[in-house]
């Protein structure tokens, strides 16, 4: 019997993103779940638009992604026996859910996740090289998941046997390279506030040979005790890891994400210089739309005792 998908998508101002992220899981999700942070532009009503395709609709100020998905997880009402984790600009592809239904099928009771592969596209061109093709958990049985509460890259974790799959998602962003740049001098803020404050792990136990997650942790617990590391990284990615092999888009995108990494170093130098965190500046956001606050769902998820936001892994 073919396994029922949630899906779960965070949304803040993707009308240009959300319509093909809606697409590519029309007809296999039985259920979509849009969790707005208080858009501005049309992305709520392209996801009302999408009703009689299952998708639903709350909105809830953000205070930031992980708070925001532990809030999801345990005030929506998910009735699919798995969870995906789906990003607006990212398309699920028919290979990806030939291959979970297959594993599925003949999963042990014990596994409770599967991680995956997302293969990145910049200026409409893939980056196989210049981008890390990583394994990240973004799939789970309901109910079995919880979010690390580290600001920036949140991770999901379960307890239980974490399987892989090896089809990818395809992770497309049809926004301006200006919108690109101010997420991430947030980011960068984020980032840095995180490392003044001594949080480089968000709770996650840092393994060499751990879990992906795990490992990414140690990566970054050691990356930053590395001196010259903007540099550092632009070389690594460019030269070692064969980003080069992407021609200019690679140089472009590594370019720009070397920068991203050095901002996160001149934030932590102007808080030593100054004595103040640095700036988190977020978008304005809208007024809750008014179908979506005099629904049903919003009553409900509103009313939900349930509140793992503050809980650590």
């Amino acid at each position: 019997m073919k396994p029922s998908v949630s899906v779960i998508i965070l949304t803040y101002n993707e009308e240009s993103n959300l319509p093909a992220a809606l697409d590519s899981v029309k007809g296999w999700a039985s259920e979509v779940f849009v969790v707005d942070s208080l858009s501005t532009d049309r992305t709520v009503d392209i996801a009302l638009e999408r009703a009689a395709d299952g998708v639903r609709v709350v909105q809830r100020q953000i205070k930031n992604h992980p708070d925001q998905w532990n809030w999801a997880l345990t005030h929506l009402p998910i009735t699919g026996e798995w969870t995906l984790k789906l990003d607006a600009d990212e398309r699920v592809t028919p290979e990806f859910k030939e291959e979970f239904e297959e594993v599925v099928r003949s999963a042990p009771p014990d596994l409770h996740g599967l991680q995956f592969r997302r293969l990145f596209f910049f200026m409409g061109k893939p980056l196989r090289f210049a981008w890390p093709i990583v394994h990240d958990l973004r799939l789970w049985r309901t109910g079995s998941a919880i979010f690390d509460l580290r600001p920036t890259s949140e991770h999901a974790h379960v307890q239980g046997r974490v399987g892989t799959l090896k089809s990818y998602v395809n992770h497309y962003d049809y926004k301006s390279l200006t919108e690109w740049i101010d997420k991430h001098n947030r980011y960068s803020s984020l980032e840095a506030i995180s490392i003044i404050q001594g949080d480089l792990t968000g709770g996650v136990k840092a393994r060499l040979l751990g879990t992906p997650t795990e490992r990414k942790a140690w990566q970054r617990k050691w990356y930053y005790r590395i001196p010259g590391r903007p540099l550092l990284y632009f070389l690594y990615r460019y030269f070692v890891r064969l980003g080069l092999l992407d021609g200019l888009i690679g140089l472009r995108f590594i370019l720009l994400h070397t920068c991203f990494m050095y901002w996160i170093d001149l934030k932590r130098a102007e808080y030593q210089a100054t004595g103040k965190l640095p700036t988190v500046r977020w978008e304005p956001r809208g007024a809750p739309h008014p179908l979506v606050a005099a629904s049903e769902l919003q009553r409900q998820v509103d009313a939900a005792p349930q509140d793992l936001s503050q809980r650590t892994t």
